[in-house]
């Protein structure tokens, strides 16, 4: 039984084995029957149907030639002007109202100079309120002292008229100016009491309100209040900015201080807004570089009449130097990195995409500037849309190979 199980597995072996060593028969030892098997260049030619691009949506654009300035990119971040903010705070304790003509202007709401932007209805203090209890209490007593003299002065003038042809003249004119003086004072502190009354009454706290207005022109960057709250004084309402222009803060390291001092116009992209790039102006550059840093701090203002940058917001500084530089100009789209070296895909024919390294020389906010070596010329189409579906397509066969299955 040993002897047939052992048999078995020989002939299982060479049944196994038997194709292997057909195969073998008549192979060619050139190495011509490996290429099919070999490695793919990455330069190698796509194909991509004319059925997968209309579903991929894959677009191209045309290849430029264009001289452009020598441009250094920087990182930079957008800063409000401190010209351009204010903090409005409460000028006294009270509540916050609102009224039928007013209305609290919500957060991100723009305003006007010299616009009503909150009410506050004022309230005395405890301790303002014993001062106005004493200070009336005070004023009460006088006021009735002086009620008092002007009674008597009004008795001694009345007296002397009646004794006209007895008292003298003098006597009478002095009596005279002794009423009118009583009766000033008690005139006096009538006022007086009054007034006081008008701040408290029996212990009521009397109110009055105040209004704020905006500062200047801008939008409600942060509110800290609603209707309704009690605020205590200086405590902060709201904070306005004014976005018209904003100011962008950039290092520029040491090495590329040169570029500053040569710089012509620069341009401030974010990647929120991508293809675009606002217009910027130096407005001051520091005078020392920074020791950690190695950096020269640098400030652009940036005009934002349409409100469509922020504060806080990071982006890149585009500084033109002078210097020009010449090359075949892609969208920036179109250049893709393949185990780090660019590369753009070329649309060669119908269905034929062909990869082609390229060395850039510029980077524009929009669009790179390709070293003019070949590889990418005036004319040709890249792709610029739907780079990954090409990517993964299929290469072409190579001349004498079998078509792929």
């Amino acid at each position: 039984m040993t002897r047939n199980l052992v048999g078995l597995l020989m002939a299982s072996a060479f049944m196994a084995a038997a194709p292997f060593v057909r195969a073998h028969e008549g192979e060619d030892h050139s190495g011509a029957g490996l290429a099919v098997s070999a490695p793919t260049s990455p330069t190698a030619p796509l194909h991509v149907p004319i059925e997968t691009q209309f579903l991929a949506q894959i677009g191209t654009s045309p290849a430029r030639r264009e001289t452009v300035s020598r441009t250094l990119r920087v990182l930079g971040r957008t800063l409000v002007r401190s010209e351009r903010e204010a903090i409005v705070t409460a000028p006294q304790e009270g509540r916050l109202i609102a009224t039928k003509d007013y209305a609290m202007p919500a957060l991100g709401e723009f305003v006007k100079r010299d616009q009503i932007i909150a009410i506050v209805e004022e309230s005395i203090t405890a301790p303002d309120l014993v001062t106005i209890a004493t200070e009336r209490a005070r004023a009460a007593s006088e006021l009735r002292q002086a009620e008092a003299s002007l009674t008597l002065a009004r008795r001694e003038y009345d007296r002397l008229t009646k004794l006209a042809g007895i008292a003298t003249d003098k006597d009478i004119t002095a009596a005279r100016n002794e009423l009118e003086v009583a009766k000033a004072k008690r005139d006096g502190y009538v006022e007086q009491v009054a007034l006081l009354d008008n701040a408290s009454t029996t212990g009521v706290l009397a109110q009055k309100r105040r209004v704020i207005r905006a500062p200047l022109d801008g939008a409600i960057a942060r509110t800290h209040v609603t209707i309704g709250e009690n605020v205590s004084r200086d405590k902060p309402l709201f904070y306005i900015v004014d976005t018209a222009e904003l100011l962008v803060e950039a290092s520029v390291f040491e090495n590329d201080v040169a570029s500053i001092l040569a710089a012509r116009r620069a341009f401030f992209a974010v990647e929120a807004f991508p293809g675009e790039s606002f217009p910027a102006r130096i407005v001051s550059r520091g005078v020392a570089i920074d020791e950690k840093t190695r950096a020269l701090p640098v400030l652009f203002a940036v005009s934002n009449s349409e409100g469509r940058l922020f504060g806080g917001m990071f982006g890149r500084v585009y500084i033109e130097t002078g210097a020009e530089v010449s090359g075949v100009a892609v969208p920036k789209s179109a250049v893709v990195d393949l185990d780090g070296q660019p590369m753009v895909y070329a649309k060669t024919g119908g269905e034929q995409f062909t990869p082609r390294p390229v060395r850039i020389l510029e980077r524009l906010s929009d669009r790179l500037v390709l070293a003019d070596e070949g590889t990418i010329k005036p004319g040709d189409r890249v792709v610029v849309q739907g780079i990954y579906q090409v990517r993964m397509s299929k290469p072409l066969p190579v001349a004498g190979d079998s078509p792929a299955k």
